[in-house]
């Protein structure tokens, strides 16, 4: 069986932080919106069609776990909002969302890695310091 090598060890790290992520943000969304009648719901994905030129697809917006669930599917959410069927790809990789995500969860990856150095770097300087006593 093959070793997996660091870079397939860093991406599939920084995509379950990704995910871990966005599913907390959809969780968040549910607790604070989750009692919003249909009305408002179908607003809301109007509103996020009109930001992103386009009508989205579920993982593309926050909620949208929410709203296809209340109503059943993503085709009757955007029927009922009087959308056009979605004509961008669903790939989640695609859609900005994740890619914003996926630079922050770098980022903080990054700043977990760097900060873990310098505490690997101080703990040896003590290590050094105490032999020489």
């Amino acid at each position: 069986m093959p070793h997996p090598g660091r870079n397939n060890i860093y991406e599939a790290t920084i995509k379950r932080m990704v995910n871990e992520a966005l599913d907390a943000q959809e969780q968040e969304f549910t607790a604070n919106r989750g009692t919003d009648s249909d009305e408002q719901l179908l607003s809301y994905l109007c509103f996020c069609a009109s930001l992103l030129e386009h009508t989205p697809w579920p993982r593309e917006i926050v909620g949208g776990s929410l709203i296809k669930a209340r109503f059943g599917s993503w085709q009757t959410a955007i029927v009922k909002a009087k959308l056009p069927k979605p004509t961008t790809p669903d790939k989640v990789t695609f859609f900005a969302r994740y890619q914003e995500e996926e630079e922050r969860q770098k980022a903080a990856y990054r700043e977990k890695k760097a900060a873990k150095k310098q505490k690997a770097q101080q703990k040896l300087k003590v290590q050094k310091e105490m032999q020489k006593v």
